[in-house]
């Protein structure tokens, strides 16, 4: 009986130490497969080019976008077109542009009451942007658009207005990329790149969208940071007495030094390099940044662009303090490009996944 018990109990051991190594191999295998998964968070303020990387991404590496999403971006770019116009109302009144008697109506509802117009069907506000379209002080004022503010994408929808302002239109893959919108709340996409999974997560930038980012710390392994390199004669529309760019410096320099991304790789992305470029030519930026004039010395003009670029590269990596064994990298973008938006993102995962792979002991 005893010798029956014994032989019991054994056969009983052997289970659980069967079942118990399985139930480790099960949680190895899972931990080699959550070491797989990569997640880059996408930092920046407002109207950095963070959503449009996104969208770069779902074309890239995704199936794109959908009938429906179609035509919801056939909806935002028409939308768009009245945000625009807002500004050039004001541009309009900014520059005293003469506007005739015929015109002055709508040039005023545009700079005083223009969202009443986002509440218009598909078919009238196509028709309302026509109209706008063909007035002489609109055209007057659109030869001016780098004397006063408007929205990134306004030439874009000004070049392509007669081929997106037609009843049949369906939005392009460039059209989408071009297409803006406040991001709000959390976003997040995931794709394969290289054997790995990736999980990048787009949090709204404006201030009021900032106090949600430390719900996505968690696991993060890598920081994405967006700046609009031609926003440096911008203003914050939260606090106008606050540059666009400082703000963008401020906030680089909090994440950087966050305790929660202590050990996260940093990759800095200066954005919107085309822009950047053309509005140098017509906007100093030595008058909104002095110390810059240091560095115009031997240049001239047509050549100011690198050395401006490398100038503003330098407020952000100065940052990290010169004894810190942290790093940056940083990569000069244009996120409407997507050949170059592919070659840039291929690289800043390279380096991610390099350090994941490092720090799990697989390399």
């Amino acid at each position: 009986m005893g010798s029956s018990l014994c032989k019991g109990e054994k056969v009983y051991d052997e289970q659980m130490d069967k079942v118990n190594r399985q139930i480790e191999i099960e949680l190895q295998r899972e931990k080699l497969e959550e070491r797989k998964i990569v997640k880059i968070l996408l930092l920046g303020s407002g109207d950095s080019g963070k959503s449009t990387i996104v969208k770069q991404m779902r074309i890239l590496h995704t199936n794109g976008f959908n009938e429906a999403e179609l035509i919801n971006y056939r909806y935002m770019l028409h939308t768009n077109y009245i945000g625009s116009f807002y500004y050039i109302a004001k541009g309009i009144s900014q520059l005293q542009i003469d506007v005739p008697s015929q015109e002055r109506d709508l040039v005023n509802k545009f700079e005083h009451s223009f969202t009443k117009f986002l509440d218009y069907d598909d078919t009238e506000m196509i028709k309302l942007i026509s109209k706008f379209l063909t007035y002489s002080c609109v055209n007057a004022a659109c030869q001016h658009l780098t004397e006063f503010y408007v929205p990134d994408n306004t030439s874009y929808l000004l070049a392509e207005s007669s081929r997106i302002l037609t009843p049949e239109y369906s939005p392009t893959e460039a059209d989408v990329i071009h297409a803006r919108a406040s991001t709000t709340g959390v976003h997040e996409i995931f794709f394969s790149f290289r054997r790995f999974g990736i999980r990048l997560i787009d949090v709204g930038g404006q201030k009021t969208e900032r106090r949600k980012w430390i719900h996505c710390f968690d696991n993060v392994s890598a920081i994405l940071y967006v700046i609009s390199l031609s926003c440096y004669d911008q203003f914050l529309e939260e606090d106008p007495s606050i540059n666009r760019m400082d703000d963008s410096i401020e906030l680089f320099r909090a994440m950087f030094y966050n305790q929660f991304l202590f050990k996260c790789s940093f990759i800095l992305f200066l954005n919107k390099k085309d822009l950047f470029e053309h509005k140098l030519r017509y906007v100093p930026l030595k008058k909104f940044y002095p110390l810059f004039e240091e560095c115009l010395r031997n240049i001239t003009i047509d050549d100011q662009y690198g050395e401006a670029v490398e100038f503003i590269k330098k407020m952000f990596m100065n940052v990290k303090e010169p004894e810190s064994n942290r790093h940056i990298y940083a990569h000069v973008t244009n996120a409407t490009d997507t050949k170059n938006i592919e070659f840039v993102f291929g690289a800043t995962c390279d380096i991610v996944l390099q350090k994941n792979l490092s720090k799990a002991g697989m390399t």
